[in-house]
């Protein structure tokens, strides 16, 4: 794990668990070694960030729409520190795809969002077919993820009105992700299985 990613993500832990109290369950499901992509449910910018550093002990990349890149130099350099790489949404992004599976190989962490962008409502959405395609292609276990509140202001947060919860449910293994097909409806079957995961994760947090 690289020293700045390391300190980012107990900078986050740090501020998020004094300052806004929040929980983190599940961490034993994140596998030990060997490339895995962590799929989430996603509600707001936070949620990168906040999912990286709920999985702790392994370091995560995540994709980041290109024009995070653009904003300036500053911003740049601090999404790209904590390990974004852009993402062009507007078409298949071959040079995305590449890195993905570059991180991957290495066996590092991938964080995605099936969704492919944040709910304006907070319910889950109909997934994409991103990160079953990403999936596949590497023959990776998906952990599913859940993150609930990180759209709330902050102040509620601060005040305890709502806490962030970030919770990871069991393993998609590797070998159960193998059975489906690369095929686009091997692809949307995984999808709907990932969100199913996710959904179940949701509606065992009460909170």
């Amino acid at each position: 794990m690289k020293l700045r990613y390391r300190i980012g993500t107990r900078v986050i832990n740090f501020i998020w668990k004094v300052f806004f109290g929040w929980k983190v369950y599940g961490r034993e499901n994140i596998p030990k070694n060997g490339g895995f992509i962590v799929a989430s449910n996603h509600l707001s910018n936070f949620d990168p960030p906040l999912v990286g550093t709920a999985v702790w002990t392994r370091e995560c990349y995540f994709f980041a729409k290109k024009e995070l890149f653009e904003i300036n130099k500053f911003f740049t350099w601090l999404i790209k520190a904590y390990n974004a790489f852009p993402a062009d949404r507007e078409k298949i992004d071959r040079n995305a795809i590449r890195k993905a599976d570059e991180i991957l190989k290495m066996g590092q962490g991938l964080i995605m969002f099936p969704e492919g962008t944040r709910s304006k409502t907070g319910e889950l959405q109909t997934p994409k077919h991103g990160t079953a395609f990403i999936a596949l292609r590497n023959k990776v276990p998906i952990v599913p993820a859940l993150i609930k509140n990180s759209n709330t202001p902050l102040i509620k947060q601060f005040l305890r009105k709502k806490t962030v919860i970030v919770k990871f449910g069991k393993p998609i293994t590797k070998e159960e992700v193998e059975k489906f097909s690369k095929s686009k409806d091997g692809r949307k079957k995984l999808s709907e299985i990932i969100m199913q995961k996710i959904k179940e994760l949701d509606e065992s947090i009460t909170c």
